[in-house]
């Protein structure tokens, strides 16, 4: 479908996020490439569709249709005038690695390079926004370790550990990706420099939202799960056992992507009761997460590259 119908779709009270996801399949499948041609269908029957298709039908029985393809078409202009893409389930520059998520984005609004997407060479690096010293001195070790073997940097944009990644990223002329809430009203405003840089430099930065959504916590907390979705590997760096870190960790974990978090005693931390590594130290107790220090990143580097080729080597076989 094209993205004037699926933004229309979407418009639509009580269709979320999976249900577009329904919808686009169950188009593509049946080569539906408009609402038009969609309003001819029945959908009573298709599998997770029976609640859009009463909703559908009333949007089409009320006339609805044409005014809000108009509303829609002039949004698609006013952010493409502001430099906004949209990128469409199951379309081109769809990442193919966020299939894996139990609820990928139906959409992703795109400010920047958007030629980033096609490659699934990309790690994570999340954390706390009250990173300690040794925090800072690990992240920027570990991103410019990565950077230069060609992997993409994906975070959130956040203070703290995020923002010192996407900064590491672009010092090390490394490519990076700023997962947000709203790719236009930039969230926290202390980060809007720098996501101008990461545009200015070449890297993307990515929301499912649309532009001027209305910003509220739980979309941070939802917004974590595209990160990991993006992501080959999550590097957890500081975080509590409460942190917001955790969604991203919980998202790589029910997709079986390694989860990387440094080595307390090896990086030499003061104390093992610092509350900003209480989160990590959890995950490696639970074995939800692998330790790592400078003397492993070698090693990492080549077991990331086994699952790139494996990852390749599997949708040839599918193709």
């Amino acid at each position: 479908m094209r993205p004037i119908d699926v933004l229309t779709l979407q418009r639509i009270q009580g269709i979320g996020n999976k249900s577009l996801v329904a919808l686009i399949k169950f188009c593509i499948a049946n080569n539906i490439e408009s609402l038009v041609t969609l309003e001819a269908h029945k959908l009573l029957h298709a599998p997770k569709l029976k609640r859009a298709s009463i909703l559908l039908d009333k949007f089409f029985s009320e006339g609805r249709c044409e005014n809000e393809l108009s509303e829609s078409k002039s949004s698609l202009d006013e952010w493409e005038s502001l430099g906004i893409e949209v990128v469409l389930f199951g379309g081109e520059h769809y990442p193919k690695q966020l299939n894996e998520l139990s609820d990928p984005p139906a959409i992703l609004f795109c400010r920047g390079n958007v030629d980033i997407l096609k490659s699934s060479r990309s790690i994570a690096i999340v954390g706390t926004r009250e990173n300690t010293h040794l925090g800072e001195v690990i992240t920027r070790r570990t991103v410019e370790h990565f950077s230069k073997k060609g992997f993409c940097i994906v975070s959130g944009l956040a203070l703290g550990i995020d923002a010192i990644a996407h900064r590491a990223a672009l010092d090390n002329q490394g490519a990076t990706v700023g997962v947000l809430v709203d790719v236009l009203n930039i969230s926290p405003s202390q980060n809007r420099a720098l996501a101008d840089q990461i545009i200015s430099a070449n890297g993307l930065l990515i929301s499912e939202n649309p532009p001027k959504t209305k910003v509220i916590p739980a979309l941070f907390a939802k917004r974590d799960r595209i990160q990991s979705g993006l992501a080959m590997a999550v590097f957890a760096i500081e975080t509590t056992v409460s942190g917001g870190t955790m969604h991203a960790v919980k998202a790589a974990n029910s997709m079986q992507r390694p989860v990387y978090v440094p080595g307390a005693v090896a990086a030499k931390y003061p104390s093992l009761d610092e509350r900003a590594i209480s989160g990590t130290q959890m995950l490696v107790d639970e074995g939800r997460a692998k330790v790592y220090s400078r003397d492993s990143y070698e090693l990492i580097t080549k077991e990331l590259n086994n699952l790139l080729t494996q990852r390749e080597n599997t949708v040839m076989l599918h193709s």
